[in-house]
């Protein structure tokens, strides 16, 4: 799949590289890694009700987006006992 993405007056083509579905819910996930001229970055899409919503979160803060992951799965583990 090949994404554009109209930025001011320039187009740019951003391939995905790896993308992974999450369904849950009703609702459907996928996690983009992409890479654009500034380098790598993940793209996070919500699919429900035919509405789609994206976040962007540049290479630099996936260490701390797993590490924030981790914790709350740590502390969602610990209160399901």
């Amino acid at each position: 799949m090949i994404e554009i993405l109209v930025i001011g007056e320039a187009m740019q083509i951003d391939p995905e590289i790896q993308t992974e579905k999450i369904v849950t819910n009703n609702k459907t996930f996928l996690v983009d890694l992409k890479k654009n001229q500034g380098g790598f970055y993940l793209k996070i899409s919500e699919w429900s009700n035919s509405k789609k919503s994206s976040v962007f979160l540049p290479s630099e803060g996936i260490d701390k987006l797993v590490e924030i992951l981790n914790a709350y799965k740590t502390r969602i583990s610990k209160e399901n006992i």
